[in-house]
């Protein structure tokens, strides 16, 4: 036995020192050096064609032209100590919003917001589960404190900082948040500070269904008209989540307009201020600016990885915390990963992302449903390819969102028709009853009468028997459902966006 492991160690010694294993080790290594060179070449050459192609039709993917331009801080209303970044603590070196975080009062039982009424079904806000919520509240934060009887006293007292902002509001005109946008990745910017604005719209809004209800419309007003300067705000921001959240902040704000109409509490200088304030709201424009800046910022993104990935950074970044149900290809350090994999996810990310800005028009104010539909068949279909998981397409695959097209045509139909109620209000106030037809509200109540983004024609429009009015678009499926709003089958109160038409419904 001895000499038989001495005789094979002496073979396998010569074949190590033999020109055979010498001829093989430098032709793995020339395959090796080869990969390498034809797939950084191959990816190089995708991403450069991408690049060029879309550069020599306008577009660019350098974040700093995303950026908002400054501000002066005493036109800024974001400029105030409210939105200040500052560590989170002595131990947390992070930058958040400290102050605005502890205003919000999340710490109270009622944080889920009281309702404010489901406009979509016509229904206004509930007045007693607002009073009740926000008394419990008070009892929380002021224990052992006499409650005011008045529920609009006891919000104050819960929220002071809305006064404070409401008085910046008044005087500083634009609104900018003062943040490092270019931080190295993107991706590592803290969002808070933009998330954070769906609670001071929530709380702004619901002050202003109080001040309704005390017949203050002019306090109203002002809450309105600061909720619009956050959204302007969150909507120049250069991410996608900037756009989600103005989104929600014209959600949110929507039921202060539609008590204050129900309530016939406007009057026609503040009626013609609000429809002022909403003609300013292009969601369309929105879109494709925040696709833009998805594009530019997904590319950035991918190039920070491309230099300095770890697998625990592609973890991180695809919210994944262990390789539990991890791809093969993401489970595998990506250091050995030739650079051109990551020129070809950045290649096939910004393509797919600007290809699809042509969901919308906002030229001429359209909205292609069908255009949409072919993107969200060729999404689903990338997950489905044998490769859809291959480094060269990981990133590709794993960050493609569902088409946000239609969110953003619903948040613009929203805008056209509270802009037409407006209108249609300052009318009644003039004739005592609604036109026969839109007709009559250009040029004397609108300069010009917005159509609908959905087909390109009028809105629909009619007086009923009993002196109320239906307005209404064809909506996603782009056919006259004759006004009917259809709501989802597993949840009553949750319009059904791709059934019905997108109704602006009377008021119960």
């Amino acid at each position: 036995m001895k000499n038989f492991l001495v005789g094979a160690g002496r073979r396998i010694g010569r074949f190590f020192w033999s020109w055979g294993f010498l001829k093989f080790v430098l032709w793995t290594i020339t395959f090796i050096v080869f990969f390498y060179v034809e797939e950084d070449w191959r990816g190089a050459r995708a991403w450069s064609g991408t690049k060029a192609e879309w550069e020599a039709k306008g577009e660019t993917f350098d974040m700093n032209a995303f950026v908002p331009p400054p501000v002066p801080d005493d036109q800024n209303l974001a400029a105030i100590p409210l939105f200040d970044l500052e560590p989170f603590s002595k131990t947390d070196s992070s930058l958040l919003p400290v102050a605005l975080m502890k205003a919000v009062r999340t710490d109270l039982p009622g944080n889920d917001i009281p309702p404010r009424g489901n406009w979509q079904r016509g229904e206004r806000p509930d007045l007693t589960k607002i009073r009740n919520v926000i008394a419990t509240d008070y009892a929380a934060a002021f224990p052992g404190a006499s409650l005011p009887l008045d529920t609009g006293e006891q919000f104050d007292e819960l929220y002071p900082f809305l006064s404070d902002l409401r008085a910046a509001s008044a005087t500083r005109l634009l609104c900018r948040f003062k943040v490092d946008y270019i931080v190295s990745p993107p991706a590592a910017r803290p969002l808070v500070l933009l998330t954070l604005q769906i609670k001071v719209s929530e709380l702004v809004t619901l002050h202003a269904i109080l001040a309704l209800d005390r017949n203050q419309p002019d306090l109203a007003l002002e809450d309105i008209k600061t909720n619009y300067k956050l959204l302007s705000a969150v909507k120049s921001d250069p991410t996608l989540v900037g756009g989600l959240v103005a989104i929600g902040i014209n959600a949110v704000d929507g039921p202060a307009i539609y008590d204050g109409l129900a309530r016939h509490a406007w009057s026609d200088a503040q009626l013609a201020e609000i429809e002022r304030t909403l003609s300013q709201v292009n969601f369309l424009a929105a879109y494709q600016y925040a696709m833009r800046c998805e594009a530019a910022d997904s590319t950035c993104n991918i190039e920070f990885m491309k230099k300095r990935a770890s697998r625990s950074d592609l973890y991180g970044l695809f919210g994944m915390s262990s390789q539990k149900d991890v791809p093969l290809a993401v489970r595998v350090s990506p250091y050995p990963w030739p650079g051109g994999w990551w020129d070809e996810n950045k290649s096939l990310m910004a393509s797919f992302l600007c290809r699809e800005l042509t969901t919308v028009d906002p030229q001429i104010r359209r909205v292609f449903p069908q255009v949409d539909l072919g993107f969200s068949q060729e999404a689903e279909q990338a997950k489905t390819r044998w490769d859809a998981f291959a480094p060269w397409r990981i990133w590709f695959t794993i960050s493609l969102v569902e088409s946000l097209t239609q969110k953003y045509a619903y948040a613009q139909v929203w805008i056209d028709q509270a802009r037409l109620a407006c209108a249609l209000e300052r009318y009644r106030l003039a004739h005592n009853s609604y036109p026969p037809s839109l007709d009559a509200l250009a040029p004397a109540y609108l300069d010009k009468l917005p159509h609908d983004i959905m087909n390109g024609e009028p809105y629909r429009y009619r007086l009923r028997p009993d002196g109320t009015f239906l307005l209404y678009s064809v909506g996603w499926n782009e056919t006259d459902d004759g006004g009917e709003i259809v709501f989802d089958k597993d949840n009553p109160n949750r319009l059904d966006y791709l059934q019905g038409d997108w109704v602006w419904p009377t008021p119960k």
